[in-house]
């Protein structure tokens, strides 16, 4: 009788603890993988550690914070395409060059300004309240939809680089960071003007601009004038602009400035400083607004980022 007894509180142990340790470790159940299923290590950086999980649920906490969920349905198979082929080209980089000392040890992280957006379950279920099951259920899918599916350029899996809203025209890598990519070349971007993203106007002192450009700008000379000559891309992308005599990277303008993106309009006064910034995100590869609006228009995911990204081809890894 004893043993029984044993038996069924060994059972009932496990059936409570085995779920209660999936869920601190993974932020939401999920049964153990199969065999065949890969996984990933990701450094959680407000955590300050490193999980190993799913791909799959990787990817779908990535989807989950990168897109608005309520985006048309091939949107978001288009992002978890991009998100996935965004990881694989960055494992397949790191086996060569060792990945970063920011990742911990780990194949991606979560800080987005060095590789994609990530939310967890409790973040995303206090930011979606009622709608979260209904939420997550539809991103599952449409993860599960392209399993395994990748953007490949030549054979080779791309780093399928995205952002919010263009300015009606994506931008070329090379204007942006210097790297030519074949695949990453200017495209015109339907409905990016739909976008709640698509303005935005930033207005400081003259003061102000003149202190943050002496912080962050070495030979400032503002004798020689306020903003000088602007070189653009085909996008209308700042390249570099002159401020106090020194030319600037339009990425490091955008950055020190805190803009949206790099496609601004400046003009100051003795006063004044304002900035009419069209877009939001380095504005290469998909934007996010655009590939909704263009399943809206009735386009599957394979269309729409074929439409963003140049030459490509959709395969399974």
């Amino acid at each position: 009788m004893k043993r029984v007894i044993l038996a069924m509180t060994a059972s009932l142990l496990a059936t409570i603890l085995i779920p209660v340790f999936m869920l601190l470790r993974h932020g939401k159940y999920e049964l153990p993988a199969e065999k065949d299923e890969k996984t990933v290590t990701v450094y959680i950086k407000d955590e300050d550690r490193v999980l190993k999980m799913r791909e799959s649920q990787y990817l779908k906490e990535v989807v989950a914070a990168e897109m608005p969920a309520d985006f048309e349905f091939e949107a978001l198979k288009a992002q978890a395409v991009a998100a996935r082929s965004y990881m694989v080209s960055r494992q397949n980089a790191y086996k060569v060059s060792g990945a970063p000392a920011e990742h911990k040890g780990a194949d991606m992280c979560t800080d987005p300004t060095h590789c994609k957006a990530w939310i967890s379950e409790e973040k995303r279920r206090e930011s979606w309240g009622a709608d979260a099951d209904k939420n997550w259920d539809k991103i599952s899918k449409a993860v599960e939809e392209t399993k395994d599916e990748v953007i490949t350029y030549n054979g080779e899996v791309i780093s399928a680089v995205f952002h919010s809203t263009s300015s009606g025209k994506t931008e070329n890598s090379k204007d942006v960071w210097g790297g030519e990519r074949p695949y990453l070349v200017s495209v015109e971007s339907e409905g990016d003007k739909l976008s709640p993203k698509y303005k935005s106007e930033k207005e400081i002192s003259l003061d102000e601009f003149k202190k943050i450009a002496k912080d962050n700008i070495e030979g400032v000379d503002f004798s020689k004038g306020i903003i000088g000559d602007i070189a653009r891309s085909d996008a209308g992308g700042i390249i570099t602009v002159e401020i106090g005599g020194v030319a600037v990277k339009g990425t490091v303008f955008r950055k020190i400035y805190d803009l949206r993106s790099t496609n601004v309009n400046i003009t100051a006064d003795g006063k004044k400083v304002v900035f009419d910034v069209t877009g939001f995100g380095h504005g290469v590869g998909m934007s996010q607004y655009g590939a909704n609006y263009l399943a809206a228009q009735g386009r599957n995911y394979i269309e729409i980022l074929k439409a963003y990204y140049t030459g490509v081809e959709i395969e399974k890894r």
